[in-house]
């Protein structure tokens, strides 16, 4: 496969580039000429494509073609207009293509690029033509086994560097022998054998200069008797090194392998130099593989950071029925101790809450609102169950309150709160455990694949960071608004937030009209909260005309409150869900978590006001009521019979 590198600003361009190209090549992808070629030391390079933005442009295409003489350059052009092409031409592009551009076209100008390719000398890892008795058997055997230990420390980076000094020890027999890492920008000796302490504390080498220069250069094994640079015998003098090989990691040069003379005082054979080079490669996986792990399980360790904070209880069930986890809320909500339940089965957690796991985990479906009672404690328990997969059942729970649990003939757990939120919590704490799970499963047998490492790192933390979320919404939810009433228009407040859609609802093709009670009521209310829960409920409408539509916004003084409609033309909610709107992570979407309704439904009743719904095939209207002095009327929660925040068609306030 070719080797591509996209030199881009701009991270749309850079994903498309990267999705187009990769089937057919090795994409490496740059923001900046310096990066692109500093990549190109140890990558060369058999095509370059530059994006034309006001930080690259002809001048960027300048120095490439400084510095990479012959290697085709394609300048991705904002503008197709002849002139702009044309200049482009004039400076070295071998050719350009046009934003948007079709992946048919793309391929096309490829082709024509590379249909006569000139002959360039690619870099690989060279071996110095030295000659001297093979390495035996023996010493491979030995590689083998060090290589084999290495693997199995993937936990502890710092032994890992001690382990490949004591690895070169052992192989080539050298008195002196040192890993070189890069750390801080600067490259310092993290394990040696032989050396001064007061060297080996003291030592740092640049990129820019010397060793590690010509390692970058050149990703050579490199003899001290031939090096060329007189910086880097200098350097390997100072290391009391014959030989060094450099260590890469993603095509990167991160560090160097050190090795002294030769036992025999003579040249290291070819063997010898294979081997090293061999071990070198092995290393520069192993120190990569280290670092990923560490990264991983610090994020494992934030997971359950997390959930420990929770307030409601968390037990995870393995599928051999032990339990496997047991967050603090847990232990404090069952009267148990969590060293006296983890590893043990799940029925030591009592008969009625094993039998909502073990049903959870046989039918392979969650469960909502299962109330059971705990005899331990004498207190109700109401416990959502979630399938994990090949890793059990996940168990969320809390104390039902004693006023609702006495209540004769309601379902405190029936209702539609504690049905989505226990089971949204439930799923968005389960997820992140698959995804490390599953990264910790497959790591050794991919994990000599970048892009594998890469996209697992990157789910994880995407992943903790979801959790973190819910987990902060649920802490504000927990806590209500702190209000600063004063006077305010109703008016200008719904005037400024309008304004901030203008554009967006222009670009939407969605028509804007508004009829203000000409009263101009005043209302004792939080501006600022007031204008959020508003903003909401019209980003809200925003949404749901994907294709354009019409958005009316009225407000009007009825009695003690003010009103403030807003209409959409949308496809409106549908009757089963509308009861369901305000709800946190309650969507009809496939995207968001669902909790701009909720919100503005939670500061209107903090303003002992409403927010009200109705719904129809047509479209939906939601109806704020803004106290003016003081509360609604009695009664006003709930109209002709529909849940509270939920209004008929033929409701008032329309």
């Amino acid at each position: 496969m070719r080797a591509v590198v996209v030199v881009a600003e701009e991270l749309g361009v850079r994903e498309a580039l990267g999705a187009a190209l990769r089937e057919t090549s090795v994409v490496f992808i740059e923001r900046s000429v310096d990066d692109a070629l500093r990549r190109m030391v140890t990558v060369p390079a058999d095509l370059v494509f530059l994006d034309d933005t006001p930080k690259l442009g002809i001048e960027a295409l300048g120095r490439l073609q400084a510095e990479l003489p012959g290697v085709p350059i394609i300048a991705v052009l904002g503008r197709g207009d002849t002139e702009t092409r044309a200049s482009y031409v004039v400076a070295g592009a071998s050719a350009c293509v046009t934003k948007p551009f079709s992946c048919d076209d793309l391929n096309r100008v490829i082709d024509e690029v590379l249909a006569s390719p000139a002959p360039r000398p690619h870099t690989q890892m060279l071996l110095p033509a030295v000659m001297s008795a093979p390495a035996t058997v023996d010493r491979h055997q030995t590689a083998l086994r060090w290589i084999s230990r290495a693997n199995a420390m993937l936990d502890n980076p710092a032994r890992l560097a001690e382990l490949f000094v004591e690895a070169m020890a052992d192989i080539f027999g050298v008195a002196r022998c040192a890993v070189l890492l890069e750390n801080d920008g600067a490259v310092r000796v993290a394990a040696s054998q032989g050396l001064s302490p007061v060297v080996a504390d003291s030592l740092r080498l640049s990129f820019t200069a010397g060793l590690m220069r010509t390692l970058e250069a050149s990703p050579a094994l490199t003899d001290r008797a031939t090096v060329a640079d007189p910086n880097a015998a200098r350097d390997m003098s100072l290391l009391g090194a014959r030989l060094a090989v450099p260590l890469l990691s993603d095509g990167n040069v991160v560090g160097a392998f050190a090795i002294g003379d030769s036992p025999s005082g003579g040249a290291f054979s070819r063997d010898d130099c294979e081997l090293l080079a061999l071990l070198a490669r092995t290393a520069g996986v192993a120190l990569e593989n280290a670092r990923r792990y560490s990264t991983v399980s610090h994020l494992h360790g934030q997971l359950h950071t997390i959930i420990a904070r929770l307030t409601s209880g968390v037990v995870v069930v393995a599928p051999d029925k032990t339990v496997s986890m047991m967050n603090e809320s847990a232990e404090k909500l069952l009267a148990m101790r969590s060293h006296d339940i983890v590893g043990y089965s799940v029925q030591r957690l009592g008969s009625a809450f094993a039998d909502v796991a073990l049903r959870a985990m046989t039918e392979g479906r969650p469960l909502v609102r299962q109330e059971v009672r705990d005899p331990a404690t004498g207190s109700t328990l109401g416990i959502s169950a979630a399938p994990a997969g090949d890793h059990g059942v996940a168990l969320i729970f809390a104390k039902v309150p004693q006023r609702d649990a006495d209540r004769a003939g309601e379902d405190v757990l029936g209702s539609p709160y504690w049905e989505f939120l226990s089971a949204r919590v439930a799923q968005e704490v389960k997820n992140p455990l698959v995804a490390i799970n599953t990264f910790a499963q497959l790591l050794p047998r991919k994990y000599e694949s970048p892009d594998f490492r890469t996209q697992f790192s990157d789910v994880v933390q995407k992943e903790v960071t979801r959790i973190n979320r819910v987990v902060e919404t649920l802490y504000d939810f927990a806590r209500p608004p702190r209000l600063a009433r004063q006077r305010s228009s109703v008016n200008e407040i719904v005037t400024n937030v309008l304004s901030t859609f203008e554009d967006k609802l222009r670009a939407a093709n969605i028509s804007l009209t508004t009829d203000y009670d000409m009263s101009n009521p005043i209302a004792e209310l939080d501006p600022l909260y007031f204008a959020q829960a508003l903003h909401n409920v019209i980003q809200n409408a925003y949404e749901m005309m994907p294709e354009g539509g019409k958005l009316k916004v009225d407000t009007r003084a009825r009695g003690g409150a003010c009103e403030v409609t807003v209409s959409d033309s949308g496809p409106g909610i549908d009757a089963e869900n509308a009861p369901l709107v305000f709800l946190p992570f309650f969507s009809t979407r496939e995207t968001g978590m669902g909790l701009g309704l909720s919100v503005a439904h939670r500061i209107m009743r903090q303003h002992q006001g409403d927010l009200r719904l109705v719904s129809s095939k047509s479209g939906s209207t939601f109806v704020f009521l803004v106290p003016i002095g003081g509360s609604p009327k009695s009664g006003a929660h709930v109209t002709d019979g529909a849940p509270a925040g939920v209004m008929n068609e033929d409701s008032p306030g329309r």
